[in-house]
C-alpha cells in the first residue's frame, strides 16, 4: 500500500522553503511539499487572504515558475537532503506535462518522492462562441468533469516513474467528490488529497481557516465510507483545511486520513507545523486509527516506505 507523507505544509502555503527553515528543521518532517508549480506566462492571480467574520477569505498563490524550481529550488534541497513533493496546477493536460518534463529532466529530480495534481484549478476547454464558432477559455476547475479527472491523471502517470508517489487534490469546489476521486484514482493516483476550502465571494476565493475543519473531515468521512463501500479503490487520504494545531490534526486522522497538510496556520505561527507533526508523531496509534486494516503501515515519520531516490528513474512510467 502507499505511504504519504504524514505531515507536510500545503501547497502555497510554504513559499520556496527558505523561509520556513528559519522558524525549524525541515529535515524532521517527511517532505516538503513544494509549489503550486507551473509554467510562466499568462495573467497570474495574484495571492490575497482577507479577513472575514466566518475565517479567511483566500486567493491561491500564482504558480512557481517551472524553471525557477529547476535550477534553483530542487538543487537547494537536494544538496542539504530534503525529500520534495512537487503541487502542479495546469490548465490544460498539456500544461501539466510539459511541467512534468521539465522537472523529470532536472539533474536533481531525485530528491522529489511525489508529485500532487491540483484539480481544483480552472480548466481550459473548447466551447460555443459567437457565430456557432468553438472558442476556447476556463470551463470551471478539473473535479467538476470525472473524464478529465481521469485523462488528466493518466497523462500524468505517463510522465512520471511507476514508483513515485502521485496524488490528487480535489475539495469544496467539487460537485461529486466520490466519483471525482473514483475518476482520479483510475487515471493512476495513489492517494488523495481532501481539501474543506469552501468556494468563497468571487471567482477562485475560498474561505479557509480553521472554520472549515469540520468540512474536511466531513470530506474524509464521506471518502472513507466510499472506500469502505467499493465506490472508490482503496488509496490513502491526506486531509487539508482547518489543520491548524494538535486536535484538529487528530481529528482529522480519527476521521479517516493518513496524513494532514498545514496551510494559513502557519501564516500567524510557522512554528505550528512542527507542534502537528510532534503531535501526531507522539500521539497512541492505536487511538488514531480509523480503519486499522488500511491504516498498517502508512505515513511513517522515518518516511520508511517513501521511493528511493536513487531508483526512482529505474522504472519509468512511459
Amino acid at each position: 500500500m502507499t505511504r504519504v507523507p504524514l505531515v507536510t505544509v500545503a501547497a502555497g502555503c510554504g513559499g520556496t522553503g527558505r523561509e520556513l527553515a528559519r522558524f525549524g528543521d525541515l529535515s524532521t518532517l517527511d517532505a516538503f511539499l513544494l509549489g503550486p508549480i507551473g509554467l510562466p506566462g499568462g495573467a497570474q492571480p495574484r495571492a490575497s487572504i482577507t479577513a472575514s467574520p466566518s475565517g479567511l477569505v483566500h486567493r491561491p498563490a500564482p504558480v512557481l515558475p517551472v524553471d525557477q524550481v529547476v535550477d534553483d529550488l530542487l538543487p537547494w534541497f537536494r544538496a542539504r537532503g530534503l525529500p520534495v513533493v512537487c503541487a502542479v496546477r495546469g490548465s490544460t493536460t498539456g500544461v501539466v506535462t510539459d511541467t512534468l518534463q521539465r522537472l523529470r529532466r532536472s539533474l536533481d529530480f531525485s530528491t522529489v518522492v511525489g508529485v500532487e495534481i491540483d484539480l481544483a484549478a480552472q480548466r481550459e476547454g473548447t466551447r460555443p462562441a459567437l457565430g456557432g464558432l468553438l472558442g476556447s477559455g476556463p470551463v470551471g476547475p478539473w473535479s467538476a468533469d470525472p473524464q478529465a479527472c481521469l485523462k488528466l491523471l493518466s497523462v500524468a502517470r505517463e510522465q512520471l516513474p511507476r514508483d513515485l508517489l502521485l496524488q490528487a487534490k480535489l475539495g469544496g469546489e467539487c460537485p461529486d467528490p466520490v466519483a471525482a476521486a473514483r475518476a482520479a484514482v483510475g487515471g493512476g493516483a495513489r492517494a488523495l488529497v481532501l481539501s474543506g476550502a469552501v468556494p468563497a465571494s468571487g471567482p477562485g476565493q475560498h474561505l479557509v481557516g480553521p472554520a472549515i475543519g469540520p468540512v474536511t473531515v466531513g470530506l474524509v468521512t464521506a471518502l472513507r465510507a466510499a472506500i469502505a463501500a467499493g465506490r472508490v479503490p482503496e488509496v490513502p487520504l491526506v486531509a487539508v483545511g482547518g489543520v491548524h494545531d494538535g486536535p484538529s490534526s487528530l481529528a482529522a486522522r480519527r476521521a479517516g486520513a493518513d496524513g494532514v497538510q498545514v496551510g494559513c496556520g502557519i501564516l500567524t505561527d510557522p512554528e505550528t507545523l512542527w507542534r502537528v507533526h510532534e503531535t501526531l508523531t507522539g500521539a497512541d496509534p492505536v487511538a488514531q486509527a480509523p480503519h486499522p486494516p488500511a491504516r498498517e503501515g502508512f505515513s511513517d515519520p522515518a518516511r520508511e516506505g517513501f521511493s528511493d531516490p536513487d531508483h526512482q528513474g529505474a522504472d519509468d512510467g512511459h
